[in-house]
């Protein structure tokens, strides 16, 4: 990017970030009941069992209208627009009502008890007028897996400004003036972190769970999901998604354009469930409640 046109634009970048006028909290941040041991790991293998089961939705599979982006065009002729997938719309089959996509977790685990952390590492990245989340082999979704202490990328590869933005477990904005220029940023705190976009792209949203131990995951399109190697005890089972339905949308009040879209607050059940020493325990999750 030239730096006479990024000289014009650093200003209006520092508005878009809010300049810190934002609650740092996120409604929907998962609550850690066990503090973090720093005592040496006492995870015993020979004494773990595994959870799996199904997450499906109840009731009529919501209908979501897609997001409608206006914007000036780049020549300046005009405006234009566009027609988006909505980042939090649910993915429930119609036939089954499996929901995929769903972040299910473990609450109430020591981490200390908890195998080895086997989650890649998290990639964050703005493209394709999305922010998509990397996590290994798994296909690119809206959420990924942190662990406590570690750092992720993030970069975008548009040839745009973009600021992103990090609200909740931390309070942060990464400017991308150019791109494939990536950042990295370390993460201390538990709980969820909501990106979305600070430069003026509304529909942009992702998250990250920063956890204490390994027994996050996202379920499949068939609403499968496992853990394996849980140590034996008893353990609520969370089922969260994101709030597809838009409560508010703030508008830029020179040019009446949308900035930034809010959701409702998340959608969350849990169930007990006992864990055995070398056995499955079946446990399917259900939302909403």
């Amino acid at each position: 990017m030239p730096r006479c046109l990024f000289g014009l634009l650093a200003p209006f970048a520092l508005f878009a970030t809010g300049c810190g006028s934002e609650p740092p909290a996120v409604a929907g941040t998962p609550q850690n009941a066990t503090p973090t041991s720093d005592k040496p790991s006492d995870f015993r293998p020979g004494a773990c069992g595994k959870v799996t089961g199904f997450v499906t939705w109840t009731g009529a599979v919501p209908d979501v209208p897609p997001v409608t982006d206006v914007r000036p065009r780049a020549d300046g002729a005009g405006l234009e627009t566009r027609t988006l997938t909505p980042p939090y719309a649910p993915r429930i089959d119609r036939f089954t009502h499996a929901l995929g996509g769903a972040v299910v977790y473990l609450r109430e685990v020591n981490p200390a008890r908890a195998k080895p952390w086997d989650l890649p590492p998290v990639a964050v990245e703005i493209r394709d007028s999305q922010i998509v989340v990397k996590q290994g082999d798994r296909p690119s979704t809206r959420v990924g897996f942190v662990r406590r202490g570690e750092a992720v990328k993030f970069q975008s590869s548009e040839p745009v400004f973009h600021v992103l933005r990090g609200r909740g477990a931390a309070f942060f904005a990464l400017p991308f003036p150019d791109a494939d220029k990536p950042l990295e940023r370390q993460f201390d705190t538990y709980g969820r972190i909501e990106l979305t976009s600070a430069a003026g792209f509304p529909w942009h949203a992702a998250d990250l769970f920063v956890c204490d131990h390994p027994y996050y995951t996202v379920s499949e399109a068939d609403g499968r999901f496992q853990f394996t190697q849980v140590p034996e005890g008893t353990y609520d089972l969370v089922v969260w998604h994101p709030n597809w339905a838009v409560t508010a949308k703030e508008r830029n009040p020179e040019t009446g354009l949308v900035n930034r879209i809010v959701y409702g607050p998340p959608l969350e059940n849990s169930r007990p469930v006992e864990v055995t020493s070398g056995r499955t325990s079946p446990a399917n999750l259900t939302l909403p409640k």
